[in-house]
């Protein structure tokens, strides 16, 4: 892969804004792909083109040329649709044509196989050798709405607009384009990434980031190379414009459907959305979101979060407010005065929060009413519903809707409900590029993920603790040839290096040893297998609660006798028994994706409840908390029917010392405390494993 970052931001131009296009595979017949995408490039203006075809001497009224270096001059770009046989051929010649941009339309790669990876490899040694920029192969192509360059297979050019498409599915950018004309949607630029052999999602972000004329990105994303770099850059794209994310792949089948598709292994869909949501990324769950998404940024973003409802129904009034109590929004409470202000409506209409100003409402109605929530400073979003009865007036009422949301700052947005009585109000909210929506949740859902996108906290401030760095260096020599689980008193060592504590125990080797022990007579204790080949002890009975003096040595001496025939490093141990609430904290490394913190309710249950959330390494104090607070296990926590608090500072601490664990000790892949108890005294990691 081509190290982009050193390159300057407009290094893609030669893609987008090309001044000589040659086609390799051009044809007369238009119904083949190579002739169609001739056919489109020829529409162009002050752009040279080139049909390459080995069998013709003219191609649509063109001179053919048998290969590009035969052309005699400089190339700005070059299409390639030919069997992936001659593909490597091709891109030789390209090089000792000086192109330096290149796509690859042609399949064949390493999505068939091996045989197809392969030929893959090759391709990308020649672009990295020789400083090539090049999209695909197994691609759609490249559009620019700009110039109305289609270089790709798609049917039409879609209109010019501010919103860039990137996608790793061509079949998801035909259909995109094909809905954008309905709802009058404009794209600057889009991208078939295919299997990514030159230029990635990243390389296309970093462009598009700086892109003047993109104002918002959608990607359609399967899978997530340099997925650390890629956070570091949504990150900085987010804070100067929305970044619209779709990502398939939750389901086992749909990994596998993923894998052939483009040849890439499945993914950690669950860390990928983490790494998403954490740079302030808008990640939609299907094409409808996506879809609705869209259209919400034709309103202006939300400058708050009071949100008012205008209605001629009070059915849809009250599916909206319904939905609006599961979102970021408040329903906007009027006061007396404020409500005089509406004296005008009919007595029957309701003043209250939706406004709902009756089903006989005209335009005029609608329109002062309207005109009155907008000088209200207070209110930041208007949702306008109407559903169009025998005397509504939908084609004037629209008109008036976009005329108001124009001149005012406020988030202004609507959904006419219906379909044949509505059209012409929907062709008026297109020309006018007004945010109408099909149905209620649609609109609020859609709204949610944008001003949650626009209220994005950015916090870069990092905890700050002193480590012990001889400390470190000793233990690290420790770990060293080290791999699996890691022993406790080694785990130990490691997490006291970063100020975790953890608590004492007492390991027996022999039945001797737990004849010759004593414990105090006021204390229960907890008894525990301990050996470096046994991840979970209660699925061999290798945990005993409730140990006291009078039951001590029974228990420990079977535990002894019936367990340690199971592993070769077997040992007991002793412990203090502490009482509260089962937590869980572990750490994930992902070669790719960077490092992972996961918290949530511990204990035996962990795998039935799932009740676990992710957060990136390291942690802020401020995502800590958000980490914490998204789990269910935080109700239990703040404390629940007589039960105190938990010391949540002492449990903060922990998270935060433990996050950057990986980044001083990178060898350990995987840590895991099951259970993290939390009480009002503090947190005690009773269980502890570190995986190299």
């Amino acid at each position: 892969m081509l190290k982009k970052s050193k390159q300057k931001n407009n290094y893609l131009d030669g893609i987008f804004y090309p001044k000589s296009i040659a086609v390799i595979g051009a044809s007369n017949e238009k119904t083949k792909i190579g002739g169609f995408i001739f056919s489109q490039i020829l529409n162009l203006k002050d752009i040279k083109k080139y049909p390459i075809n080995v069998k013709s001497s003219q191609v649509q009224g063109l001179r053919a040329y048998e290969r590009v270096s035969k052309i005699g001059k400089s190339v700005d770009l070059v299409i390639i649709v030919i069997p992936s046989l001659f593909v490597i051929d091709a891109v030789k010649d390209c090089i000792d044509a000086k192109v330096k941009n290149i796509v690859i339309v042609s399949a064949g790669f390493k999505e068939v196989g091996e045989e197809g990876k392969k030929r893959e490899e090759e391709l990308k040694d020649l672009i990295e050798e020789n400083d090539i920029n090049l999209v695909g192969p197994n691609c759609l192509g490249i559009l620019n709405g700009e110039n109305s360059m289609n270089c790709s297979f798609a049917k039409e050019v879609p209109n010019f607009g501010s919103i860039a498409l990137i996608s790793q599915s061509g079949a998801v950018i035909d259909a995109i384009i094909d809905w954008s004309f309905k709802n009058n949607i404009g794209f600057s630029k889009i991208v078939s990434l295919g299997n990514m052999a030159g230029i990635d999602a990243l390389s296309i972000l970093n462009y598009l980031k700086d892109d003047p004329k993109t104002q918002s990105i959608v990607f359609y994303m399967e899978t997530l190379e340099r997925g650390e770099e890629f956070g570091a850059v949504l990150h900085e794209i987010s804070k100067k414009k929305p970044v619209i994310i779709i990502k398939p792949g939750s389901s086992e089948n749909a990994k596998k459907a993923i894998g052939s598709h483009t040849g890439s292994l499945a993914q950690d869909n669950v860390l990928i959305e983490t790494l998403i949501k954490e740079n302030n990324g808008i990640l939609v769950k299907n094409l409808n979101e996506l879809f609705n998404v869209l259209i919400g940024l034709k309103a202006n973003f939300p400058i708050n979060d009071k949100v008012c409802i205008l209605t001629n129904a009070g059915g849809p009034g009250v599916i909206a407010t319904d939905g609006f109590e599961n979102s970021s929004f408040e329903l906007y409470g009027f006061n007396e005065r404020e409500k005089k202000e509406l004296k005008f409506l009919p007595k029957e209409a309701s003043l209250n929060n939706p406004i709902d100003i009756l089903g006989d409402a005209m335009s005029e109605r609608y329109i002062e009413t309207l005109k009155i929530l907008n000088k209200n400073k207070k209110i930041g979003n208007i949702f306008i519903l109407l559903t169009p009865q025998m005397m509504t007036d939908c084609e004037e009422i629209a008109e008036k809707i976009t005329e108001i949301s124009k001149k005012s700052n406020k988030t202004i947005y609507s959904c006419f409900l219906g379909d044949k009585e509505i059209k012409s109000a929907l062709k008026i909210f297109n020309e006018k590029n007004f945010a109408n929506f099909q149905t209620p949740s649609e609109a609020i859902k859609a709204m949610n993920y944008i001003y949650n996108y626009k209220n994005f906290k950015y916090d870069d401030e990092y905890f700050d603790f002193d480590v012990n760095e001889k400390e470190i260096i000793k233990v690290k020599k420790k770990l060293l040839g080290k791999k699996g689980l890691l022993k406790y008193s080694l785990s130990k060592e490691v997490l006291e290096s970063l100020g975790i504590s953890v608590p004492k125990k007492i390991v027996f080797k022999t039945a001797e040893e737990i004849i010759m022990h004593k414990i105090y007579d006021n204390k229960n204790y907890v008894l525990k297998v301990d050996s470096k080949s046994l991840i979970h002890k209660k699925d061999i009975g290798g945990v005993v609660l409730g140990i006291n003096k009078n039951n001590f040595r029974k228990e420990a001496i079977w535990l002894f006798g019936n367990v340690m025939n199971k592993s070769d490093d077997f040992t007991i141990t002793l412990e203090e028994e502490v009482k509260g609430s089962e937590t869980i904290v572990g750490l994930k490394s992902d070669e790719d994706l960077g490092n992972f913190i996961m918290f949530g309710m511990g204990g035996t249950f962990v795998s039935i409840f799932k009740d676990v959330n992710f957060a990136l390494c390291p942690l802020t104090e401020k995502t800590a908390i958000n980490l914490v607070q998204k789990s269910k296990v935080y109700e239990i926590l703040k404390g629940f029917r007589g039960s105190k608090p938990i010391q949540f500072e002492k449990l903060l601490k922990i998270l935060i010392r433990l996050s950057y664990l990986q980044k001083i000790y990178p060898e350990i892949k995987e840590v895991d405390f099951n259970p993290l108890i939390c009480n009002s005294k503090g947190a005690f990691a009773v269980d502890v494993k570190l995986i190299l």
